[in-house]
């Protein structure tokens, strides 16, 4: 792996993105379809995306006009109709499909937030920063006020269910506080609830131990019973969130919090790297791409933010993971025969040719076993004989790496 080199991580995204557009971009529906065979995220005789997968993609097609305007610029308002076409106009939120009925997630709106908001700040059209904001205060209402809640507080994970999400809140505190940026008037409003956010996301689902944040706990449930499993993305989001919020307050409470999450976001010891191995060298992140772009994002805004006022061993420790893993990700999952990337960082599951060169490394301890993300979503038979396929939250978040990457090393790992 040491001899790899991945150069310009920019031009990798830009090309990714272009290639996501000409294959899952439809012009006839004006939104993303899946082409032939059936791919997870898509639903309907029409292979049409769901909302969170037209939302990285959002995601991807802004962070990719704002790097290359001239190329990318002319995807930004097709992109945001797309996403336009989920909106539940009683309810102002967006649904999972376009059937706009009331299946919605707030975490899921958040994405669609983001990239509303990234938009606004590459184009300067209002109606994109109007929809932001709109679908902000959507979110916001999201809050547990349940008064006979075990757990109070919160914001739900999805409007129908008990469930308190921390990338659900992580990401809607981030929305308060990208929308903050462009609203002067409103700015005290929206940086106070992402404040409030972020003190019930510390209090209830920071694992004080290792700090990491958990996935989350039902409004029924106490503490005592919260689900602890831990994601590169729910730390990554609340990295951002507390980064964003030293920026905008200059308390340095949460440049704190932004230190201590990021120390633990590099630390081969903690469970979102894979510790299987005991040499630290072979531990990477065993999280889908789509959960591993925002722990990137979160890393560039923290460097962004902090610049020389961070720690110096927490800004090499960034840049070296970010190089690591950026080889892993071409090595064991860039596809030549399509130029695409494949979305499980456990590479050992996407076929018997990966599973093979993972061994070459890794070593045979891991046995092969088909993962269903990475196959056909249709058809029958076992799992794996059915036909590889690449989807649109894996491409998009495969571009949003690249782009993420590129803020952290511009030139390269």
């Amino acid at each position: 792996m040491q001899a790899l080199q991945v150069s310009n991580p920019a031009l990798e995204g830009y090309r990714v993105l272009q290639q996501l557009w000409l294959i899952f971009f439809n012009p006839r529906y004006n939104n993303f379809i899946g082409p032939e065979p059936k791919c997870s995220g898509t639903y309907g005789d029409e292979n049409r995306f769901n909302v969170w997968s037209a939302a990285v993609a959002g995601q991807a097609v802004m962070d990719g006009a704002r790097i290359y305007p001239q190329e990318m610029g002319p995807l930004v308002d097709p992109t945001v109709k797309a996403l336009y076409q989920y909106k539940n106009h009683g309810l102002k939120g967006y649904s999972v499909s376009n059937n706009r009925d009331g299946d919605i997630y707030y975490d899921d709106d958040a994405q669609v937030q983001f990239a509303f908001i990234n938009a606004y700040e590459v184009t300067q059209n209002k109606e994109y920063l109007d929809a932001s904001r709109e679908l902000t205060l959507y979110l916001l209402g999201g809050w547990n006020n349940d008064p006979s809640a075990k757990t109070k507080g919160g914001i739900l994970w999805h409007r129908d269910k008990p469930y308190l999400s921390a990338i659900s809140n992580t990401e809607t505190a981030l929305a308060c506080l990208r929308t903050a940026k462009f609203i002067p008037n409103e700015k005290d409003f929206f940086v106070g609830s992402a404040a409030k956010i972020m003190d019930w996301v510390l209090e209830n689902l920071l694992d004080k131990e290792d700090n990491l944040i958990v996935d989350g706990v039902g409004k029924d449930q106490d503490i005592s019973q919260r689900n602890g499993m831990k994601w590169t993305y729910n730390t990554g989001t609340a990295l951002n969130a507390a980064a964003l919020l030293y920026e905008h307050t200059g308390d340095e409470k949460w440049a704190k919090v932004a230190h201590d999450l990021a120390a633990a976001a590099v630390d081969r010891n903690r469970s979102i790297f894979c510790r299987d191995y005991g040499e630290m060298e072979r531990r990477y992140y065993r999280d889908p791409s789509y959960f591993i772009q925002l722990l990137f994002e979160g890393f560039a805004d923290y460097l962004l933010v902090f610049g020389d006022k961070a720690p110096p061993q927490i800004a090499e420790a960034i840049k070296l993971e970010t190089a690591r893993h950026l080889l892993f990700f071409r090595k064991y999952l860039f596809d030549p025969t399509d130029g695409l990337y494949f979305q499980m960082f456990e590479a050992y599951k996407i076929s018997p040719d990966h599973h093979k060169l993972y061994c070459e490394e890794f070593g045979d301890s891991k046995g092969f076993e088909a993962n269903n993300e990475e196959r056909a979503a249709s058809g029958d038979g076992p799992l794996e004989q059915k036909p590889l396929v690449k989807t649109l939250i894996g491409t998009a978040s495969a571009a949003r790496i690249w782009f993420q990457a590129a803020r952290i090393l511009p030139q390269g790992a």
